[in-house]
């Protein structure tokens, strides 16, 4: 069975998007592409998705796993925003910066972290943005890789690491950056920079007390 489909994100098909959506839904997982780095997606709301994406990644469940929303207005009814947070969601999103914050919902183990936190992103890609509002709700959003294995920046390297433990690749082509997102935990008062990425702390520093850096 061919698992691995090309998608152009510049004239989507829609037989796809819906095709995706419709595996999601179903319980299967998928590798999909976004700004950052491909994804291994599922219904974060169905526990043996979530079980298996953590067997595939051969991670534990205490980390949790991000979700993708379409638009901050769907973000926020995941997870409680601080005003601060807020604004910098309204800067960056749709955009490689990930989110932190206390999530409004419960879910399967391996989904919240600490504190009943939930990571939450917006990316900045038409195939995922189609897929996620195909669906009707948000998604997860983990990389396609093994845990600490490189985050694949294509579609054959997600499949290289993947290919046989997944049920579907959409191949977008090379992701638009190089980097993973940049992860802000809006949990603690100021928020801080827990992990840097694609958004440089110099993008940061009018909204945090942070260093600058080179970058985007």
């Amino acid at each position: 069975m061919n698992r691995r489909h090309t998608i152009d994100p510049e004239n989507l098909d829609l037989n796809l998007i819906q095709e995706a959506a419709a595996r999601i839904k179903e319980g299967q997982i998928i590798v999909l592409p976004t700004d950052t780095a491909y994804g291994l997606t599922g219904n974060p709301s169905d526990a043996s998705v979530v079980h298996r994406i953590l067997e595939v990644k051969q991670r534990t469940a205490k980390s949790g796993m991000p979700l993708l929303a379409a638009s901050l207005v769907q973000a926020q009814k995941l997870v409680s925003l601080p005003p601060l947070a807020e604004r910098i969601a309204k800067k960056f999103w749709p955009g490689a910066l990930t989110l932190i914050a206390s999530s409004h919902h419960e879910y399967p183990v391996g989904i919240l972290g600490p504190q009943n936190s939930l990571a939450v992103r917006v990316p900045n890609h038409p195939v995922t943005l189609a897929i996620i509002q195909a669906t009707g709700y948000p998604i997860i959003g983990t990389s396609a890789n093994i845990s600490n294995k490189p985050s694949p920046r294509t579609a054959e390297a997600a499949a290289f690491q993947l290919g046989g433990l997944v049920d579907f690749i959409l191949d977008a082509g090379p992701t638009q950056y190089s980097k993973d997102s940049t992860i802000i935990n809006c949990t603690v008062d100021p928020p801080q920079i827990i992990r840097s990425g694609v958004v440089a702390r110099a993008k940061l520093a009018p909204f945090l007390k942070v260093k600058k850096d080179k970058g985007f």
